[in-house]
């Protein structure tokens, strides 16, 4: 098992910040849902560097949950990007709109499942190294 203060974490850590936008950012209609989007990634970052800096710990043995977050939460739009697309080409039409008035997001119940499969297996994996 490879170990969580390994520095192939940080590669792990790019190859799912990538994956991450390669899937959401062919659903985005327009400039600014792109970078909204793109923005995700890096504030999962500074999150994770937050709690590092605040409880003493270092970054590099939290980067499996910041992957499994982002990793879970890219997992769970795979397969729906048409709907995606849908969803968010009516978003830009109707900016003032709440969202439930528009189609329906049917990769919020997928996301709902992977988000904390791979957060509950980070975490797993964190504490059983």
């Amino acid at each position: 098992m490879l170990e969580k203060s390994s520095p192939l974490w940080w590669l792990f850590a790019a190859v799912s910040v990538v994956l991450y936008l390669a899937v959401f950012l062919p659903g985005m209609v327009n400039r600014w849902q792109m970078i909204w989007v793109s923005c995700g990634p890096v504030a999962g970052f500074l999150a994770t560097v937050a709690f590092s800096v605040h409880y003493d710990s270092p970054l590099n043995e939290l980067l499996p949950v910041y992957c499994g977050g982002i990793l879970g939460i890219a997992l769970g739009i795979v397969g729906h990007w048409k709907a995606m697309r849908a969803f968010m080409t009516w978003r830009a039409e109707n900016p003032g709109k709440p969202d439930d008035e528009g189609p329906g997001v049917p990769w919020m119940l997928q996301v709902a499942f992977t988000l904390p499969i791979f957060l509950g297996g980070a975490f797993w994996y964190m504490n059983a190294s």
